[in-house]
């Protein structure tokens, strides 16, 4: 067996807290009242909150981040990002930034905590039941963040455009994006090595194109629509969301480098897997959004 990542960890750091509205979703709240970043997580094709983020969760609160992200709530956010087309991903996504970070609703913060009960207790007159926040102060975020890895990159960028048109916080956010599909997706790795095989390949391109993400990840016309409109409006300064900062990973065989004009871009001798994953020995995802987010 491989060695397993070491860490060194403020017991004092974020705790977790669970969704149930959003399933799989999950955030990291940090222990101050006075918070006033957020951070918005969103996977890529077949990824998942937890899976995707690797070691995120932990490196945050390693006693050399701390300071860093002390006072910043991390959120998670999953969606089904095989079976579901991107306009209804676009749609979920939105709804959770709308009750769970822009306007915090006390509802999904909200924690039960049912007393233990012996056999002495269960004739009582009624249950009682002890509810608590997760959130140690009411927030309201100055500064918000939204980091996305491939598809999810794309559904942070659709949600970016369905709501240009109207005075949304979202047009304010700040984007990160790791080895967005923004031109496309192709298979990859094994996967991408049968796929070129007589027959078998054309067994993998049928599954693939079973997926409705998958449909929209080879639509060209609706990532030419999506690449214009972005592009229009990222003339309005005050839209920071429409511009991006990326970061590439040189080895990446699932998704081209293909950034649109207002965005900037950094390359790592990372895949399309590695390159949003930290570990003690590369750092850089972790430093990479502390930059960004002015930490």
């Amino acid at each position: 067996m491989g060695t397993q990542p070491q860490f060194d960890i403020d017991d004092s750091g974020h705790h977790y807290h669970y969704f149930d509205e959003f399933p799989g979703s999950f955030a990291l709240i940090a222990p101050s009242e006075s918070v006033e970043n957020a951070i918005v997580f969103v996977h890529g094709f077949g990824g998942d909150a937890c899976g995707t983020w690797t070691n995120f969760h932990l490196m945050i609160d390693e006693l050399q981040w701390n300071s860093s992200f002390s006072t910043t709530d991390l959120f998670f956010f999953q969606y089904h990002s095989v079976w579901e087309r991107i306009q209804s991903s676009t749609d979920r996504l939105l709804k959770f930034l709308q009750v769970v970070v822009f306007e915090p609703d006390t509802r999904h913060f909200t924690v039960l905590l049912d007393p233990i009960l012996v056999d002495g207790d269960l004739e009582s007159s009624g249950p009682t039941t002890n509810v608590l926040s997760a959130l140690p102060a009411d927030r309201h975020y100055r500064q918000i963040h939204l980091i996305g890895h491939s598809e999810g990159g794309v559904v942070i960028r659709n949600a970016v455009v369905k709501k240009a048109s109207r005075n949304s916080p979202l047009l304010r956010c700040h984007l990160s994006l790791f080895a967005p599909a923004i031109a496309g997706y192709a298979p990859a790795g094994l996967l991408g090595t049968l796929a070129n095989f007589p027959g078998v390949g054309g067994i993998i391109d049928a599954l693939l194109k079973a997926a409705p993400a998958y449909q929209d990840l080879k639509d060209t016309p609706f990532l030419n629509k999506l690449r214009r409109r972005t592009e229009q409006e990222a003339r309005d300064e005050s839209k920071h969301a429409f511009r991006a900062h990326i970061l590439w990973g040189r080895n990446d065989r699932v998704v081209k480098p293909d950034k649109y004009e207002d965005d900037d871009e950094d390359f790592e001798e990372r895949n399309h897997i590695q390159i949003c994953k930290p570990t003690p020995q590369y750092s850089t995802p972790v430093g990479w959004v502390s930059w960004r987010m002015g930490l």
